[in-house]
């Protein structure tokens, strides 16, 4: 054979081995319960509309306001209302009259807050609010917000709006990857762009440690031939948990947390950290918070039991679950915090 044969049957050799231990590979992985990447087709339907997100400067985006009625896959049903301020409802839209004669209590956080896949009533900021009618509740909850969307929100209110009884943070850790836009995090919300236009404000330490930020598109780049290998899927994901380790997300969140808290002390707002998820780095938050001096509180329940989700139309927390964060909550600040108010009014003339 001359050289360039020999060149040529080498490389296809080698060719045909790559593909034999591919196809191995891939077997094994399908054995092992892995399969090729399939995307998502979110199938959300919502009238009148067909979204429920727009556009914001710092945030990336926020809620539209309005009546919505949200249809997921199964057919299930529930009903959103947002005031103009993109904020969802506490108590009936009616009764939105005089309520800044009211001291303020704003609770931030996620869509565990804002109460996705519940009905107005079912979510626990109205179920708060009706257990504390002598102050507003505010929901500041929005779907897919983090640590550093609670962050920006609270420095435009507090430099908007007058000042608030109190600023109540329900983190959850999944919030962690959130803050730093890993690639686990576009992945999961990518499809969520068919609700409307996203961009995600985000974070990540430097080299020197210091918080740098962006804003980025919702995209998610996806490997080679992952929507048709389990290998390649499976090289995928094991990069993905591996890019979460280097993100350093948990102390990301905590470095956030703090700036909230510092930046409510300087309006003289007392801060409060309810965890809100039941896991091992929600519970590291709350030490944290409270070894910082900061006034926290674990309002979680066992999302393992059935009850406690809404299952099987979604994963998010069931009505019961709200019940259970109000319960928790209200004992909580009525105890810690507004017994303050009780002694004033007591002692006032």
């Amino acid at each position: 054979m001359t050289r360039r044969k020999t060149l040529a049957f080498g490389l296809v050799s080698l060719g045909l081995v790559a593909m034999l231990m591919l196809t191995a590979a891939d077997l094994l992985a399908r054995l092992t319960g892995i399969h090729p990447w399939a995307k998502a087709d979110l199938q959300i339907h919502v009238t009148p509309g067909g979204r429920l997100f727009t556009p914001h400067p710092t945030r990336g985006y926020a809620q539209l306001p309005g009546a919505f009625v949200v249809t997921l896959p199964d057919g299930y049903s529930f009903t959103m209302t947002h005031l103009p301020s993109g904020l969802r409802i506490t108590h009936p839209l009616a009764t939105y009259t005089d309520t800044r004669s009211k001291p303020e209590i704003w609770i931030m956080g996620c869509s565990f807050t804002h109460g996705w896949s519940l009905n107005d009533q079912d979510t626990y900021p109205w179920l708060l609010q009706a257990q504390l009618p002598e102050y507003e509740v505010v929901n500041y909850g929005v779907e897919g917000y983090g640590t550093l969307h609670a962050l920006l929100q609270l420095r435009e209110a507090l430099t908007t709006q007058p000042t608030p009884r109190m600023v109540v943070y329900a983190y959850a850790s999944l919030h962690d990857g959130r803050n730093t836009f890993v690639r686990n995090r576009r992945k999961t919300i990518a499809p969520w762009n068919g609700l409307g236009p996203l961009l995600q404000p985000h974070v990540w330490l430097d080299r020197h440690g210091h918080l740098r930020s962006a804003m980025a598109t919702v995209e998610y780049t996806e490997f080679p031939l992952m929507r048709y290998s389990a290998f390649v899927h499976f090289l995928e994901m094991t990069y993905n948990r591996l890019e979460d380790s280097w993100s350093h997300g948990q102390q990301v969140s905590q470095r956030l947390l703090l700036e909230m808290a510092e930046f409510a002390h300087q309006y003289r707002v007392e801060f409060i950290l309810a965890t809100i998820a039941e896991d091992a780095r929600s519970r590291e938050m709350l030490a944290f918070a409270q070894g910082h001096g900061l006034m926290g509180v674990d309002i979680s329940v066992d999302s393992s039991r059935p009850e406690y989700t809404n299952q099987p139309h979604d994963s998010h927390p069931s009505p019961l679950a709200n019940a259970h964060y109000a319960e928790r909550l209200e004992t909580f600040l009525r105890t810690n915090v507004l017994k303050k108010d009780r002694v004033t009014a007591d002692r006032a003339p």
